[in-house]
């Protein structure tokens, strides 16, 4: 497998180019086509702004996204989507990613990622070619995929003999029969060095073939490379291969010693540099070797002064002409027109823009005109005196110059530009500088004052915003609020707010996962900015108040957290719970469960999608507790953030080879469904349909078209209800399964409804399948006839009561 790695700044971009049908070439793809990853985007618009969130979290990383390409050999075997899906994964968990996504483009792909992860984390780059080889080369293992040679990167002693692959350029060159000039430049070092040759001969052989030695030496005398240049190219060991550093070079036999070399070393170093100087006099005319990036020899002796430089089979200019390079698009440089001017002692420095008066004569240079200051100045007089009434706060006609001047803001190099009578100024040097300077000072005093008022305001703001009425401004938004006893309320069956003493308010996710102020609410769930949720908390709103669609996500999707590194603590935890490995295998094909990773906690996560298979609602399933939000409460259960809870995770069922008796089960945990998938295929039936609600209150995914379909194609559609611990919690959660139940008897489907009850002593459907105290799957309502569901199996269609369905144990 074959990959390469490049990374950038714009998303959007990078996105369009993945996604669009045709090639950089104009080439129509084979295809185009999102097929995995973590991003919820499907086009590039919505890439880009998911990644551009991301970027918020670190905005003065520059290079913040990149893609890889991985491509098999043409002979490999062809890989399905869910294998290509896999190996994106794989490689993105191998780096360190949990922003990104897969994009096929038939017999390879692009990974698209962000280098800011979810938690604001940054994936390191250093050393990301050989942590990429290293992943690529485990896929291969993991995917029984051909194996390719490692590189120098995995294995340093391939280093010594490590060439820079042919770029494009070169192959192009080749195809007419022409030598590329990188090609040519290694051959030449590789015969060279074939003879073991010290620094002087090295430096003899090479420049005898026409290429110009660059001596990288200190003024100690130690020599760390060197650089060759051939026609308009320059190489350094890098642009050539690690073969060429100066380390595997004496490994191959090339030797320095200072005493015997280094007076060969400067006189080639000497050589390049008058070389370089013809170079840039540009004096010299191009050569057809030049324009195609291609180099040949001519016949001449090993003397420097010898080496000739041409197309091949022709002659060129020797090397101390400096011809044989191309003209610059100048012509001769004259001094006298502008340009760089020299005094006395030699300084460089800009000479004054020329002007042209009346009579089309030229002005004096700057420092003639320095000389005979005072004889300028008096001819100018009269034009100073009118200037004069213009600026009468002026302290001198230096002043009066720059307050005048078009360049006050402008850069002071380049000196002052005409006044009103066509003459430039004279001024101190310094004067400008100086000004310059005192409004520095000043604004400084003044910016330091504004800080520390703008500091207070600020405060000020925060403490207004942080005890605002959270509640008010809720309904200001058209959102559903109940009241939950005295100082508790539900808010949009997602969130629980309570008003805390001191009078302001907290809120946290209905799993107690996320939480906080109210600032903190309108900057994490409404993705306002600081700036909006200070506003709009303090009554000067910065953005008109809209009711958001579903406020959890304000139109935006769920990120799933990274893939986890490690999928046998997850197997492990799921097996713990009585799940078979077949079972969850077929779960993470279907796309019905993850492995990832929360916060450095490997989980289970349970995906539900909308219709074009976007990810809309993710719940984890934690294999060891973590704190919430506020540290006071250890907590297993999370539903990602953005997650909409009205697209479930569903299990499709059926088998090809098995009978099937269609029924749907409608259970509160992922666990639970993955417990009567085993249930029912240990009695050879097909598997039955899933649907997670997610929880008992739960019933806005009952609204959504690819619910009720599913609903309708039904034979039985069992509710399982859990056991509580207390008969109180009990009586709350049967009649939120009431209403459940209810809803779905009032869309009309036809169909028979079961509230199904674990056996006595069971939470729910997981422990009972664990526990080996489930009946035969032919007869799910066998143990409740018995007596060891507590109650009978049909829930009444009436409105709820206060009643709990279960019987007295």
């Amino acid at each position: 497998m074959i990959e390469k790695i490049r990374k950038g700044k714009g998303a959007r971009g990078l996105a369009e180019y993945l996604l669009a049908s045709k090639d950089h070439n104009g080439d129509l793809r084979p295809r185009a086509d999102i097929i995995g990853g973590t991003l919820a985007g499907r086009n590039p618009r919505e890439l880009a702004a998911e990644i551009g969130m991301l970027r918020r979290l670190r905005p003065n990383l520059q290079t913040a996204v990149g893609h890889v390409s991985l491509r098999v050999p043409e002979d490999e075997r062809v890989l399905s989507d869910r294998e290509w899906a896999a190996i994106g994964d794989r490689w993105a968990a191998e780096m360190g990613m949990d922003s990104y996504c897969t994009v096929c483009h038939g017999d390879h792909i692009h990974i698209l990622f962000s280098r800011i992860n979810s938690d604001g984390s940054v994936v390191s780059d250093s050393h990301d070619y050989r942590r990429g080889e290293a992943a690529v080369r485990k896929i291969e293992q993991e995917f029984g995929l051909v194996q390719v040679e490692p590189s120098h990167l995995l294995e340093p002693e391939r280093a010594l003999n490590h060439r820079k692959a042919p770029k494009k350029g070169d192959f192009i060159a080749m195809e007419k029969g022409e030598i590329p000039a990188r090609l040519f430049v290694q051959g030449a070092l590789d015969a060279v060095l074939a003879k073991r040759p010290t620094a002087t001969q090295l430096i003899a052989d090479m420049e005898a073939l026409g290429i110009v030695i660059e001596p990288n030496i200190a003024t100690t005398g130690k020599l760390s490379g060197f650089a060759y240049h051939f026609g308009h190219y320059r190489f350094t060991s890098a642009a050539l291969g690690r073969g060429y550093t100066m380390g595997n070079m004496q490994k191959k036999g090339f030797t320095y010693e200072p005493d015997r070399d280094l007076e060969a070393i400067r006189a080639a170093k000497d050589r390049a540099a008058s070389f370089f100087a013809g170079r840039r006099a540009g004096d010299d005319t191009p050569g057809a070797s030049h324009e195609a990036g291609i180099g040949a020899t001519a016949a001449g002796d090993s003397r420097p002064d010898g080496i000739q430089f041409g197309a091949i089979g022709q002659n060129g200019p020797s090397i101390g002409s400096g011809a044989g390079y191309a003209e610059g698009d100048h012509g001769p440089l004259d001094l006298k027109s502008g340009g760089i001017d020299r005094d006395a002692n030699g300084d460089a420095g800009p000479r004054p823009s020329a002007e042209v008066g009346a009579h089309g004569s030229r002005p004096t240079s700057q420092n003639q005109g320095s000389k005979s200051g005072g004889k300028r100045m008096d001819e100018r007089s009269e034009g100073v005196t009118n200037a004069k009434s213009r600026y009468a706060g002026a302290d001198s006609e230096a002043h009066i110059a720059v307050l005048d001047s078009n360049g006050v803001g402008g850069d002071a190099g380049r000196g002052l530009g005409p006044d009103d009578f066509g003459e430039a100024p004279l001024m101190a040097w310094n004067t400008r500088f100086k000004q310059a300077s005192a409004r520095k000072r000043g604004k400084l005093k003044n910016d330091e004052r504004q800080d520390v008022d703008r500091k207070a305001e600020f405060e000020r703001l925060c403490a207004v915003a942080h005890g605002a009425d959270l509640i008010a401004y809720l309904r200001d938004l058209g959102l559903d609020i109940k009241k939950d006893g005295v100082k508790d309320w539900v808010v949009d069956d997602r969130y629980r707010i309570t008003r805390k003493q001191d009078g302001h308010f907290v809120w946290c996710s209905w799993d107690q996962s996320r939480g906080g102020d109210a600032i903190a609410f309108c900057t994490e769930e409404l993705g306002r900015s600081l700036q909006q949720a200070l506003a709009d908390l303090g009554g000067g709103r910065l953005s008109p108040v809209t009711k958001p669609h579903g406020i959890s996500h304000v139109d935006r999707f769920p990120t799933s957290p990274p893939v986890s590194r490690d999928p046998d603590a997850v197997l492990e935890y799921l097996e713990g719970r009585g799940i078979s490995r077949s079972t969850i295998r077929h779960a993470q094909g279907a796309g019905f469960l993850r492995f990832v990773d929360y916060a450095g906690t490997h989980g289970v996560a349970f995906c539900g999608y909308d219709t074009a298979h976007h990810l809309r609602s993710m719940t984890l399933r934690l294999t060891q507790p973590i704190k919430s939000w506020d540290g006071e409460k250890p907590i297993t259960k999370i539903d990602v953030k953005h997650s909409d809870k009205s697209y479930p995770a569903i299990y499709r069922g059926g088998d090809p080879i098995l009978p099937s008796d269609r029924s749907l089960w409608i259970v509160e945990g992922g666990t639970d469904g993955l417990a009567a998938l085993d249930w029912y295929r240990a009695a050879k039936i097909a598997a039955p349909g899933i649907i997670v609600s997610g929880g008992d209150g739960v019933r806005a995914f009952l609204d959504r078209p690819h619910v009720q379909s599913l609903l309708k194609n039904a034979a039985t559609i069992y509710v399982a209800l859990e056991r509580e611990k207390d008969q109180e919690t009990q009586i709350r959660t049967d009649a939120a399964h009431q209403r459940q139940i209810q809803k779905i008897q009032g869309l009309g489907l036809g169909c028979e409804f079961v509230a199904w009850k674990p056996p006595v002593g069971l939470k729910d459907v997981a422990d009972a399948w664990k526990a080996g105290a489930l009946p035969d799957a032919h007869d799910p309502l066998a143990h409740m006839r018995q007596g060891g569901g507590g109650g009978s199996a049909p829930m009444p269609t009436s409105a709820p009561t206060s009643t709990s369905t279960f019987r007295p144990e």
